[in-house]
C-alpha cells in the first residue's frame, strides 16, 4: 500500500522537497513532473510511505558469521565464570548490529500507477483546500481594489483644481514678499506649474491597470505572478502622482492608495 502526504505553505515560486523510500528514488523525476502539473507556486513537502502487502517486499538479513563469533565468545566467558546455564538465544536477538532490513527492488512500471493514483488523490485534496483559500483571498483583493478605485477617483476629482491652487499659492507668496509681477508672467509661471502637476496620464494608466487586475483576477489561476507585476506598476504610478502633486489632499489619498497596494501585494504572494 502506498500513502502520499503533501504539505504546502505559501511561497513566491514552486519549491519542491521530497522524502522517498530508497526503493522509489528512481520515481522522483516523474513525481516532480506530476506535482508541477498540479501546482504553480508554494513550498511543497512530499512524503511517500510504503506499507508492504507482500512478505517478500522487505528482506531481513542476519550477519551469521558475526552471530557465531559473538555466541562463541559468550560461551567462553560463561565457562570461565561457571555460568553456562545463563546463556540464552535472546542475548543475540537483542544485538542490533546482527540485523538489517533491506527493501527489495521494485519494478518501476508496476509501482508507478499505484504511486500516481495516490498523488492524484493527494493533489485533489490540496487543490480543493487551495480553492477555498483562494476564494477568500479573492474577496479580500476585490475589496482592496474597490478602495484603490475610490482613492483614484478622489485624486481625479481634485487634480483639475491643482493649477488654480498653485497659482493662488504663488500669488499669495509674491504678495507676502511684496514682489510685483505682471499678469502675463504670472500666467506663464502658472502654466509651467500646471504642466508639471498634470497627472492625467497617470490616472489613465492606473485605471487601465485596475481594469487589467480585475480581469486577471476573474480569469483564475495561474495568475499570481501577473497580479504581482500589475501591483508593481500601480505602485509606480502612485509614486509618480505623489512626487508631482504637493497637495495635502492628494497626498492623503496617495498614502491610502499605497496602503491598499501593500495589503494586496502581501495577499497576491499567496496566489498561484
Amino acid at each position: 500500500m502506498v500513502e502520499v502526504e503533501i504539505k504546502s505553505v505559501n511561497h513566491r515560486f514552486l519549491d519542491l522537497h521530497f522524502r522517498l523510500p530508497k526503493a522509489l528514488s528512481s520515481l522522483e523525476p516523474s513525481i516532480r513532473k506530476k506535482l508541477k502539473e498540479g501546482c504553480y507556486r508554494g513550498k511543497l513537502d512530499f512524503y511517500v510511505n510504503i506499507t508492504p502487502v507482500e512478505e517478500g517486499f522487505m528482506k531481513v538479513h542476519v550477519d551469521t558469521a558475526l552471530a557465531v563469533g559473538m555466541w562463541r565468545a559468550m560461551e567462553s566467558l560463561a565457562q570461565q565464570f561457571g555460568r553456562e546455564g545463563d546463556l540464552h538465544l535472546s542475548l543475540l536477538l537483542s544485538r542490533p548490529e546482527l540485523w538489517s532490513v533491506k527493501e527489495e527492488d521494485i519494478d518501476r512500471k508496476e509501482i508507478w500507477p499505484v504511486v500516481e493514483k495516490a498523488i492524484d488523490e493527494a493533489l485533489s485534496q490540496l487543490v480543493e483546500h487551495r480553492v477555498r483559500e483562494g476564494e477568500s483571498l479573492k474577496r479580500q483583493l476585490v475589496d482592496s481594489m474597490i478602495c484603490m478605485e475610490q482613492c483614484l477617483q478622489g485624486i481625479a476629482d481634485r487634480a483639475p483644481d491643482l493649477p488654480k491652487l498653485y497659482r493662488d499659492r504663488l500669488e499669495k507668496r509674491l504678495e507676502d514678499m511684496h514682489i510685483d509681477v505682471s499678469q502675463d508672467r504670472l500666467a506663464q509661471e502658472a502654466a509651467i506649474m500646471a504642466d508639471k502637476v498634470d497627472v492625467t496620464e497617470e490616472i489613465v494608466r492606473l485605471r487601465q491597470h485596475f481594469k487589467e487586475f480585475n480581469v486577471t483576477l476573474g480569469d483564475g489561476s495561474p495568475c499570481g505572478k501577473k497580479l504581482e507585476f500589475l501591483l508593481q506598476e500601480i505602485l509606480r504610478e502612485a509614486n509618480t502622482i505623489a512626487s508631482k502633486c504637493q497637495d495635502a489632499g492628494i497626498a492623503h489619498l496617495v498614502v491610502h492608495l499605497k496602503n491598499e497596494i501593500e495589503k494586496a501585494r502581501e495577499q497576491v504572494q499567496n496566489i498561484e
